[in-house]
This record gives C-alpha cells, structure tokens and sequence, in this order.
C-alpha cells in the first residue's frame, strides 16, 4: 500500500523514469521557460528523471478530455513552439480524443493546419476515435500513436489487446495503477509501451469519468469551456465533487485526504514501477493555472534544494506574458 504523503525529501528514482508533462499549448510559457531551466540546469531535476514529451492540444474539435476555450494559435504562433520544443529537445505529442467526432470533422482546416506544421517533427498523437485514428495514419503517415485512457477499458482482455493495434504507447486507465494482479500479467516485452497516468485525484471507479468526458467532448465542439457546468448529470454524480462539497466539522490534513481512494502514485512509490519495467509516466493537469500545474510536477521532477529556483518560473513565465 502507498503511502499517504508525498516524501518531499525524496530525491530520485533508481531506473531511469521517463514523464509525459502536461500544458505544451495551454501552458506555453510556463512550460517552456521551466523545460529552459531544467536544460540549462539539469542538476535540478531528480536523479534519473527524463522528460521525454510535453503534451496537450489547442482550441480544437478534435480536442478531448478536457474542454478548451481561447487557447487559440495562429500558424506563425504554431511554428514558434514547434520551434521552441524542437530546440528543448522535447516530443511533441497532441490530445486529440474526441469521441464524437464524424465525417465533416476530419477536414477541419484549422486541425489540418496543426498536423501539417508539426508534421516534419514526427509528432505523437493521443486518439480515441477510430475514425480520426484511420484518418491522420493515411494523411500524416509521419505521426506515432498512443492509446488514451479515455478509452476506460475496464476488462483487462480488452486492455490488452491495445498492445495488438500499433501504438507507441498504451496509457491504461487509471484504475489499474494497484491492480498489481494485471499489471504483473502484461508481458515484459510490452511494458515499455505502457504508461501510467500516476497523478489523478479522481475516486477508484468513478461512475461520472465517461460522463465528465463526454460532457468535455460535447463542449470542445462547440468552443465552450468546462465553466458553469453545475447542471450537468457528471456534476451530480462526481464522487470527488460530493467529497469536497462535504463539510468536515474536524479538522484534518486536507492535503493528505485529497489522495484517499484515489489512484494517486506518490513519487517515492515510483520505483516499485519501474522494477517491473513500467518507466513511462503521464502527469495530467492542462485545465489547471500555472501554479497549480507546477505543484502537480514539483513533488516528481525537482529535488528539493531547488524548490526556490524552481518557482521562479512561475514568475518569469507570468511576467513574460
């Protein structure tokens, strides 16, 4: 069982850990100034992390997950942060899980416009539909693939057979990250295309997650955000919702309750993972502000003598805007 605090203490992992960090459109500055940082002063980082892509999608129908609104890029602004995560070294990978999706959506110039700029760097693609999935493998043939745990594939048979479909990666749902019994049944060979979504708050077989998606989807399509929702059925239903609405007339560690019945990996657990092979790791939170998006990295990448360091990009990222 994990423990129930992070270690801040905690300054590295034995194996080399490979993390997917989220933001690369929605976050732009903040991103970029912090991976400057981090290749400027890679002592910062703990021992053997490696960040090997950045991921996230700008205001777009095929956007999923998490509906967005004004993130909103031009073509030069789109050839700048090609540019900019080209020269950092990083991949660059997009959300593109709308499950809603027909026909007409796939010429979508302006999601056509996206692929054709970063096509030349090979860009990773996250999919749910089918449908798009055909479509950007015979369009963009220069483009990898990585199943999304939006799919919620919640029989292992079904989870499984994801490794048979030629994606780089299968990011499970997150419901597996403890069920020790499945991850140990993946075969060796297939494990380092597995990646763990390792810091989501969300209860253990939340019954609203495929509303909540759903509901994100729908808004994306029509350019609205995830704002004022409060109707939805998702809302109603959202164990985790409920929890915080809850008034606790105790006092308690509200930061150590948020990880209760959740599928949250603590950093210190991560080499428990990495001895049975799994060494990718996916940190969600594109819908968050700076500052809560880099206390999601913090407790994974930087090793603690250089928190001050570290929030200064908080700074430089704001100030620049």
């Amino acid at each position: 069982m994990a423990a129930k605090r992070i270690d801040w203490n905690f300054d590295g992992y034995k194996r080399e850990a490979h993390f997917f960090l989220c933001g690369a459109f929605e976050s732009f500055k903040f991103i970029s100034a912090f991976l400057q940082i981090a290749k400027q002063c890679p002592s910062m980082l703990k021992d053997n992390v490696v960040i090997e892509s950045v991921f996230g999608s700008p205001t777009c129908v095929w956007n999923g997950g998490r509906a967005l609104a004004n993130v909103y890029y031009n073509k030069k602004q789109l050839q700048n942060i090609r540019d900019t995560y080209a020269n950092l070294g990083v991949k660059v990978r997009f959300i593109f899980t709308n499950p809603f999706l027909n026909e007409y959506d796939l010429h979508d110039r302006y999601c056509n416009l996206i692929m054709d700029v970063f096509k030349e760097l090979s860009p990773e693609v996250v999919v749910y539909s089918p449908l798009l999935e055909d479509y950007l493998r015979i369009v963009y043939p220069t483009a990898s693939f990585i199943s999304s745990t939006t799919k919620r594939l919640r029989s292992s048979e079904a989870q499984l057979n994801e490794f048979n479909h030629g994606y780089k990666y299968v990011c499970l749902d997150y419901d597996y990250n403890y069920d020790f019994v499945f991850l140990n049944s993946i075969p060796m060979h297939e494990r380092d295309k597995v990646e763990i979504l390792i810091n989501s708050t969300c209860p253990k077989g939340c019954s609203a997650r495929v509303l909540h998606q759903e509901f994100s989807a729908k808004r994306q399509l029509e350019f609205n955000s995830d704002e004022d929702c409060e109707s939805e059925v998702f809302y109603k239903e959202c164990p985790k919702i409920k929890r915080i609405m809850i008034p606790s007339s105790s006092p308690r560690d509200s930061t150590r309750d948020i990880y209760i019945g959740t599928n949250y990996i603590f950093p210190q657990d991560l080499d428990m993972y990495l001895e049975k092979g799994f060494c990718h790791f996916k940190i969600q939170g594109r819908e968050l502000s700076t500052g809560k998006l880099f206390a999601e990295f913090l407790p994974y990448l930087i090793r603690p003598e250089f928190y001050p360091i570290a929030l200064s990009i908080i700074d430089k990222s704001n100030n620049n805007g």
